[in-house]
């Protein structure tokens, strides 16, 4: 009889451990997955900010020969002309109306 109990009490133990066992490998299982979907979108931000920095370095390049320029007054006319949407007295502009 207490040898019957014994291997009963071995088989609920295997049990026990073989199912824990299975919940471990779900949960690593799980959990890579998870990284690796992490890993996607922090690599897509990555690249995101790497094309906005490349963005920001031609426009500070811009700036740059600008300020190293002596003649401001054509940045100033660039800027009213293409910014605020200036004229000369004389000039006529067409504008695309059929686009909304």
């Amino acid at each position: 009889m207490a040898k019957k109990k014994k291997k009963e009490e071995k088989d609920v133990l295997k049990g026990v451990t073989v199912t824990i066992m299975i919940i471990a490998g779900l949960a690593c299982f799980g959990s890579i997955i998870s990284t690796q979907a992490t890993l996607a979108e922090k690599r897509e931000e990555l690249h995101e900010l790497e094309m906005k920095t490349e963005e920001i370095k031609s426009q500070n390049e811009e700036y740059q020969r600008l300020f190293n320029a002596d003649d401001i007054n054509s940045y100033k006319e660039k800027l009213a002309i293409e910014n605020m949407n200036y004229a000369y007295p004389n000039e006529i502009r067409f504008y695309d109306t059929s686009r909304n």
